[in-house]
Parts: C-alpha cells; structure tokens; sequence
C-alpha cells in the first residue's frame, strides 16, 4: 500500500525511536493534556507487543522471515494508535506548539492537506489456507488506489450457519494490513461457524473508508 511523508518516520528503527519518544510523553502528561485514556492504555499494550518483536528482528545475525513479518504486523495496529493520538494533539488546546514539538507531532501547515477519506472499498478474493485459516487477495478499484490511503482494515464477525450475520458494527475480529494479500487465523471457538467480514481502506490518519466490500465463507 502507499504510504504518504508525514511526521511517522517510514524506516522501522527511526519508528521504534520515535514510538518511544511518544509514548514516553504521553505517559508523563496523558492527564494535564486531557489525552483519551483509554487510547494511552491501549498504546502501552502496542508498543510492548511492537518492541518485543523489534528487540528479535532488529538483530540481523540470528533473525527470520517470520521475526521480521512478526515487527511489521505488530506495527500497523501501533502506528494507528499514534496516528490517531497524534491528530487530535494537533487541535488539542491543552498543548502548546512545545508539547506537540515534544511528542514530534508536528503542527500542519496552511498548504497542507489532510490525506482523503476514501469513498471506495477494495474487491476481496478470500480462499482458505490451512485448517483455521484464509488467504485474501486485495484488488483496487478502477483507477487505482485511493490517494492518500495507508491500508486495509478487514472485520470479521461469526455467527451459526442459518441464522442472521452480525453487523458490522458488531464483527469481533479486525485486522489491519499494508499489502496486496493477507492471512487470517480463525480461532477454534469459531470452527464450523459461517463468517461475514468487511474490508475498508483507512487512511494516513488511519481514519477508515466510506464504504465497504463484504464478503463471506466458513472456519474449517
């Protein structure tokens, strides 16, 4: 997926030492900012899964594929906390220019744009793969990816087959993913179960899509 230069450093330790530094502010002043708390408790949860791996793959002697791929998956859900965090610091009275500066969330200048929300969603090719498991394929839309858009969001929820699918309001498993293609892990509580999922772009502000492609199947 494109990824657009903003105040998120792109390369993975330049964001590992700019995840620290946020979190490190946040924990300091979440109460005298009036930061949402319940977003400051889920990007502690973040960074710890996020360091953890990165303390594995960041040493190059004894890494794997999977430690590496382990670091990036971690970093989507984390970075979206941060991007979202960071955008309401942005208009946050609370702040001064010092604090945001601090935080490295930087102040938008008058020239620039907010990346779009974008008002279509991505076609889905979903196969399983493996027992618990799926493997999606994600097109784009006519005309190319949407600008200013950093993924794809995929809800799934379950239900038993015959009875009425949830919404998507109420679907229990999201991931998030900046590829092409995706996997899913089901859990074994839902085997045998039919699922209905939703994919939506979300933007660099991590804010999702107007729209969604849905599309189903079963967990075997």
């Amino acid at each position: 997926m494109s990824h657009n230069d903003d105040w998120v450093p792109p390369g993975i330790t330049d964001f590992k030492i700019f995840g620290d530094n946020f979190c490190v502010e946040v924990a300091a002043n979440k109460t005298g900012w009036g930061l949402n708390l319940t977003d400051a408790t889920a990007l502690v949860g973040e960074q710890t899964i996020f360091n953890t791996d990165y303390a594995i793959s960041s040493v190059k002697a004894s890494r794997t594929p999977l430690d590496v791929q382990a670091t990036s998956d971690a970093r989507v859900p984390y970075e979206a906390r941060i991007r979202k965090m960071g955008m309401a610091m942005k208009t946050n009275t609370l702040m001064t220019d010092v604090n945001r500066t601090a935080c490295g969330v930087h102040n938008d200048s008058d020239s620039h744009t907010l990346s779009p929300v974008a008002i279509v969603a991505p076609s889905v090719q979903y196969e399983r793969s493996g027992n618990l498991g799926g493997t999606m394929v994600f097109g784009t839309p006519v005309g190319g990816e949407p600008a200013g858009q950093d993924g794809i969001t995929v809800t799934f929820g379950f239900y038993a087959i015959g009875t009425t699918p949830p919404k998507e309001a109420d679907c229990t498993q999201t991931i998030m993913y900046k590829t092409n293609s995706g996997h899913v892990v089901f859990s074994d509580t839902h085997f045998g179960m039919a699922f209905i999922a939703f994919a939506r772009y979300f933007n660099t502000r991590a804010v999702l899509g107007t729209v969604a492609t849905k599309f189903d199947g079963i967990v075997s």
